[in-house]
């Protein structure tokens, strides 16, 4: 018998069979280390009742897999195929369907295909197939992370109203709901049934009472982001009561928010394909034995229903060669093999087979050298069955890793070096909590075998005789059932597929729009001035949930492996129609702070191992595959970059291009090198973390674990540090020094000195000068340094912005602006990051002092409490209004003030011609003007009392007026005097400021 073991919550252990405890006193230390969840660890010989697993694949199970005919067949060019093969692929996709949904299979013939992008499996009834005896190969070439072939819709099926479920308790392994009405549903309806996560079950299962730094932030639950999902197919309809097709795996509790069901219009999934026959391999880096920068997966099916995958071998992958996704359902795998991937032995990499969906069965597959090689993912809704699997030479445990993975079966499976567990797991991936319900382990042998789950879902060890899914299956369909194979197929005529069926390749894409403009100190592209809030990338944090990942902010380098969307591993291209949709139109990007989430704990400690949790913050070095850095993945290379980070980067300027939006973007994180010393601990250029022999010495750690190293790493003295310096600085202007709506930084929160500042700008120069071509710069760093650089002709021609944000006068006049190069973080040298608030009267001070020294660099400032139009008035280009130092960035929150929409809509096409004026207006501490040099469009600004006057005549003899009330965002047309001369009084709408706006 197994020694079976169960860890619970804060470190307690049973050993079941070797404890000397009673049953009530064991009990009893359950109850006294969590009061509101018991969990459980049972070994039995016979199967807990509830939930029919044999619902699990093709079919709903039980049901042969179809034999489909070559309609197709298509051989290797010995070049890229991958346009090729989609062409084939989408033209079956356009055949007429038969009676039984299939439109036929696309044969590939021996040989290697070499698929440089991606294929894409986008119809229903199409089977892909390769020759027999598996000597057909497609290899992934190139260096892109990627899923070599998605099967499925690539939009998620939506529905129609949510209609509730009425009972108080349906339990798990149930298939009948009562509705509060079945209006317009009918047998035959795809409907998703959706069991909430509320605070309530949250707080019951004790997962939202972890401690430690950031807990409410790392570990605890958020209403919402662990809803389970199941796709269903109404079969009878009786009154009010529905019954599914396949049972739910989670108790519908009204308590706990109960449950509705959906009915699905739009996007249903696609049906009935299969992947057959077939070896994929992908080339990877051959001198790094840990080489990530390749495809991940081999094949993706998500959004699908009735699909299988047999007979396919994957080699040199680094994560899943299959992967099902939270809304595929009825898959088959079977017959499968993974071997010899080729990845960092880390979290989220070697997971063979991966189940996120539903009714799957993964069979008689087996992996080689895995970490999770027969893995059940986050909130897969079940029922999911592993069956007769094996894992030899297993780095790691097989099982749960996420949260509430529900309904899973592991029957007959053999997990060879590692262990097999559905446990309560706060370490692992995620610090998932409870990361498997109502779950049995059957049959199986490992290293160690952990299964635990709260008392109203608990999972279970099972030694019994033959197969549970088998017994199941035939239960309830027959005693003379057999496990499914396949159906004979029909012959049909084949014809070949060539280059010459190819269509014609779509138009090369161009710009939308005109490239950035610097006029009279405002940004400009084509005849419209940009105005408005900023992007910030966040630098820290992250979830693999999708409910909840946007609450962690928006980064454009951060990577969630296999989840595409926002907050995680983001679409570029929607981020980018975001951003100028919602009028936004600056984005700051640069590295992260760290790589691996379990540092949000801002701890300093070595890490025991590499289970690295998501989301990644990808950083611009490349790792070298040797050696072990503190995050337990391989040191770091700082010679060589990471081709993934620069891939987003290069594809996100393009985007800002063609969009018209400015993307600052800044080479370093000044955060790596100041305060906690928690945020150097994971820096690749700490010499314990990195190949390169950089001359940097190991700083004490100071008192309270702070470390204080800008000054040594921005010491372009050192030899060996500015030779790395110069050439990553050179290489990151060669991947995006050609776009033209970039503007580079060297750190936002550069508090270093002026000398790296000029060693920066003077590389930079040397850059332009070998390419011929021109970058622009910001200055984003302390007053003293910006003046030093802004004094010497040379270094001062590079500067295309100058940022303020660290530096403003104070109410009294006195100025706050901290020196650079004194081995401080800015906020270090104020207890408030950017200084005390101040007056618009300062604000506005400090912007005209700038702007009338530099007319053509635009100046951005921050605004200090002040609001954004003093920044306005004074000819400012942009204004910060969020706190840009924040880690997390903005993912939910819009930087978007009523002054943002007024400029936008009423001023974008003549701002960049209006110039601060003095001498319009009276009182000019408290009434400031804007205005062309004609005079045609004028805006004037007011900050108290009853009227506006003029203390010279305008130009033009009419004028229409409107008032703008900043802080409301209201507009209001303004009666004006017939003559607007010297001594004009202009009455304001109240006392309040008010901007009027007077066009000719």
């Amino acid at each position: 018998m197994l020694q079976l073991r169960a860890l619970y919550p804060f470190g307690f252990k049973v050993m079941r069979h070797q404890t000397t405890l009673s049953g009530c006193l064991l009990n009893l230390l359950l109850l006294l280390i969590s009061p509101t969840v018991i969990a459980q660890a049972q070994t039995s010989t016979t199967p807990a009742p509830g939930i029919d697993f044999s619902y699990a694949g093709y079919g709903g199970g039980g049901t042969a897999l179809p034999t489909v005919p070559t309609i197709l067949t298509v051989k290797p060019t010995g070049s890229d195929d991958t346009r090729l093969l989609q062409a084939a692929l989408n033209h079956l996709a356009t055949l007429p369907a038969g009676k039984n949904g299939m439109r036929g299979a696309l044969l590939l013939a021996p040989g290697r295909f070499l698929v440089q992008g991606q294929l894409h499996v986008q119809g229903s009834g199409i089977v892909l197939r390769g020759s027999k005896d598996n000597s057909t190969t497609l290899v992934a070439t190139g260096q892109s992370r990627r899923t070599l072939l998605e099967v499925g819709s690539p939009q998620v099926a939506t529905g129609e109203a949510s209609i509730q479920v009425t009972d108080k308790f349906v339990p798990a392994g149930s298939r009948h709901l009562t509705l509060a009405h079945t209006n317009d549903l009918k047998v035959g309806d795809k409907i998703t049934v959706t069991r909430p996560s509320t605070r309530e079950w949250i707080s019951a299962l004790g997962m939202d009472t972890l401690k430690g730094t950031f807990a409410d932030l790392r570990f605890h639950w958020t209403p919402g982001s662990r809803n389970l999902i199941w796709d269903r197919t109404i079969t009878a309809i009786n009154q009010n009561q529905v019954t599914l097709d396949a049972p739910i795996t989670t108790a519908l509790e009204q308590r706990y928010g109960g449950g509705t069901i959906t009915k699905l219009t739009q996007h249903l999934p696609l049906q009935q394909i299969g992947i057959e026959h077939l070896v994929i391999e992908s080339e990877f880096n051959k001198a790094n034995p840990k080489d990530e920068e390749h495809a991940w997966y081999g094949i993706l099916l998500d959004n699908v229903e009735d699909a299988w995958v047999q007979q396919v071998t994957t080699r040199h992958l680094v994560s899943s060669a299959v992967r099902v996704g939270p809304r595929a359902r009825r898959v088959t795998v079977e017959n499968c093999r993974n071997e010899r991937p080729v990845s960092e032995e880390g979290g989220y990499r070697r997971q063979s087979f991966l189940v996120e969906g539903q009714q799957v069965l993964v069979q008689n597959c087996t992996a080689d050298s895995g970490l999770n090689d027969f893995a059940i993912g986050f909130t897969a809704a079940g029922p999911n069955v592993f069956r007769n699997c094996t894992a030899t030479n297993a780095l790691g445990a097989s099982g749960s890793y996420e949260s509430w993975a529900s309904g899973v079966l592991y029957d007959n499976v053999k997990i060879e070096g590692a262990a097999l567990r559905l446990t309560y797991d706060a370490n692992r991936a995620q610090a998932g909590g409870w990361t498997a319900a109502n779950a049995i382990i059957w049959n199986c042998t490992a290293t160690d075998i952990a299964a635990k789950g709260p008392a109203d879902a608990p999972n279970q060890v099972v030694q019994a005789k033959g197969s549970l899914f088998q017994q199941q299956l035939q239960q309830r369909l027959g005693p003379e059932t057999n496990l499914p194979g396949t159906s004979p197929a029909a012959p049909a005529p084949v014809r070949e597929f060539t280059l010459k069926d190819l269509p014609a390749s779509p138009p090369v894409a161009t710009p939308a729009t005109a490239p950035l403009q610097l006029i009279n100190g405002r940004f400009v592209i084509g005849n419209k001035t940009l105005w408005g809030g900023a992007v910030n990338d966040a630098w820290w944090l992250g979830q693999t949930s999708p409910a909840s990942a946007l609450d962690a902010g928006i980064s454009i380098t951060r990577f969630v492996p296999g989840k595409t969307g926002a907050g995680l591993t983001e679409n570029l291209p929607e981020l980018a129609a975001k951003v100028t949709a919602q009028g936004t139109p600056f984005y700051q990007s640069g590295p992260a702070i760290w790589y691996d989430r379990r540092r949000d704990d801002h701890s300093i400690t070595e890490r025991p191992d590499a289970n690295v949790w998501a989301a990644f913050y990808e950083l611009p070095w490349a790792r070298s595959g040797t050696g072990r850095a503190w995050d337990g993945l391989s040191r770091y290379d700082l010679t060589q970059y990471n081709p993934w980070y620069f891939e987003r980067t290069r594809a996100f300027a393009a985007l800002a291009d063609q969009e018209g939006f400015v993307l600052y973007h800044h080479l370093y994180n000044n955060h790596n090198l100041l305060e906690t010393a928690s945020h150097w601990i994971d820096f690749p250029w700490r010499p314990e973390n990195n190949i390169n022999e950089t001359g940097m010495q190991v700083p004490p750690l100071e008192p309270k674990d702070r470390i204080h190293v800008a000054n040594q790493f921005y010491d372009a003295d050192n030899p060996q540090l500015r030779a790395l310096h110069r050439q990553y600085i050179f290489h990151v202007l060669d991947q995006l020094g050609e776009f033209n709506n970039i503007i580079f930084g060297l750190s936002f929160q550069y508090s270093g000195p002026a000398s790296f500042q000029k060693f920066f700008q003077q590389t930079v120069a040397e850059w332009e000068k070998q390419h011929n071509r021109q970058v622009r710069l910001v200055l984003d760093t302390s007053k003293d340094v910006t003046d030093a650089i802004l004094s010497a002709p040379e270094l001062a021609r590079q500067v295309a912005v100058i940022d303020m944000r660290y530096w403003h006068y104070l109410p009294d006049g006195s100025l706050w602006a901290p020196a650079g190069g004194r081995n401080l973080a800015f906020r270090e040298m104020h207890p408030k990051e950017f200084g005390d608030p101040t007056t618009p009267e300062m604000v506005y001070k400090q912007v005209r002092e700038y702007r009338a020294q530099y007319p053509n660099k635009a100046i951005v400032a921050w605004h200090a409490g002040a609001g954004a139009v003093p920044t306005l008035m004074a000819g400012g280009a942009q204004v910060l209004m969020r706190n840009p130092t924040a880690g997390h960035g903005q993912g939910r929150s819009i930087d978007r003030t009523p002054l943002d929409v007024f400029v936008q809509e009423q001023l974008a096409t003549r701002l960049m011609h209006l110039h601060p004026t003095n001498g319009l207006l009276q009182n000019e501490t408290q009434n400031w003007a804007l205005a062309d040099n004609q005079q045609e469009t004028v805006l004037l600004y007011s900050l108290s009392g009853e009227v506006i006057e003029l203390a010279q005549k305008l130009k033009n003899k009419h004028y229409t007026g409107t008032w703008f009330d900043p802080e409301t965002g209201n507009t209001i047309t303004a009666q004006l005097p017939k003559l607007l001369k010297k001594g004009t009084a202009v009455v304001k709408p109240d006392v309040k400021p008010w901007l009027l706006l007077l066009r000719k």
